[in-house]
């Protein structure tokens, strides 16, 4: 096994979130939620692109970016409680603005100042995205005011799970039987039964139990699946990334990282060996980040002896998508 290594490839953003792989281009796409800005990064040439997406509003967030099948400068994205789609321009400079082209949902009347957090493609295409409230600061909000959404190919939207404080990291296992699942103020990995065909879940337990195993000061956030089923979690105020072993609830490594506020992590590279992780600045202080340069940068991890699995586009009738924009 090669040595671990781990490479800053992008400098500081605020709030880093949300990182998937786009094979076919070999860049990485990722958030920074506060400046609602799309990040793309281009790994063998480190051109480094930014889309900025203009919903009207100084205070919009953007939390996750995730590619529409069958239409490579489409994206489906969060702005602030809403889903929307936004075009990446093949002819517009390296950094530059644009407005959704259609608004698919919004959710979440009834807590006006709620967010989308993370989200994620199951196996068939699905998206599945949750929400939170407001943060003061990191961790620190109202209790209990999000849900986990599960959007289809037909656009409908179901309510999958109520009473979620910070929507969090999503996973499914090899056999499509499993949905792993981060409420990180939960402070744990829960695990649901999934019925891939209905996308369904039931039968929520705790696999992994952070405040049991000593972790009570770090908050579980993103999280990915590797080859061999193991599940790999950015721990925010932890400075670390965790490798769990969901079946026994075990720890198998750990991977430090040179900041604290590891947000989330996804597999990427050309044969899916590199661990790709997002870090934020948000929550400290001038005098902490003058002490963390790191804070916020991207980060890939090599060496790791295992592989992960490509992510999943969203899979979307187009006909019904292109009647939403052209409405």
């Amino acid at each position: 096994m090669s040595a671990v290594q781990v490479k800053q490839v992008v400098e500081g953003v605020h709030l880093g979130e949300g990182p998937h792989w786009v094979q076919d281009q070999q860049c990485l796409l990722f958030v920074d939620i506060t400046k609602s800005n799309v990040h793309r990064y281009f790994l063998q040439t480190k051109r480094h692109q930014v889309l900025h997406i203009d919903s009207g509003s100084s205070e919009s967030t953007v939390s996750l970016i995730i590619p529409i099948e069958g239409e490579p400068d489409l994206f489906l994205t969060s702005l602030d409680r809403s889903l929307a789609v936004v075009k990446w321009s093949t002819t517009d400079p390296d950094q530059h603005t644009v407005k959704p082209k259609a608004i698919l949902h919004t959710v979440d009347d009834h807590y006006p100042t709620n967010r989308f957090n993370d989200g994620k493609c199951d196996p068939q295409g699905r998206l599945w995205a949750g929400t939170m409230g407001k943060e003061t600061a990191p961790g620190q909000l109202d209790m209990y005011q999000g849900s986990l959404f599960c959007i289809d190919a037909d656009l409908n939207i179901t309510n999958r799970v109520n009473k979620i404080s910070i929507a969090n990291g999503l996973a499914w296992s090899l056999d499509r039987k499993t949905f792993y699942y981060i409420d990180s103020l939960a402070h744990s990995i829960d695990a649901f039964d999934y019925d891939d065909a209905t996308s369904k879940i039931e039968n929520r337990r705790t696999v992994f139990d952070y405040k049991a195993s000593g972790l009570a000061k770090d908050l579980p956030d993103g999280m990915c699946i590797d080859e061999t089923g193991n599940l790999w979690v950015a721990n925010f105020f932890g400075k670390k990334v965790m490798c769990v072993d969901p079946k026994v609830g075990k720890i198998i490594r750990k991977v430090e990282l040179p900041t604290q506020n590891i947000t989330s992590v996804c597999w990427g590279g050309a044969d899916y060996s590199t661990l790709f992780v997002t870090s934020a600045q948000t929550g400290l202080s001038a005098e902490a980040l003058a002490s963390d340069p790191a804070a916020g940068g991207t980060f890939a991890i090599t060496g790791l002896g295992v592989r992960g699995l490509p992510p999943t586009n969203f899979k979307v009738n187009l006909n019904l998508l292109k009647e939403k924009i052209a409405s």
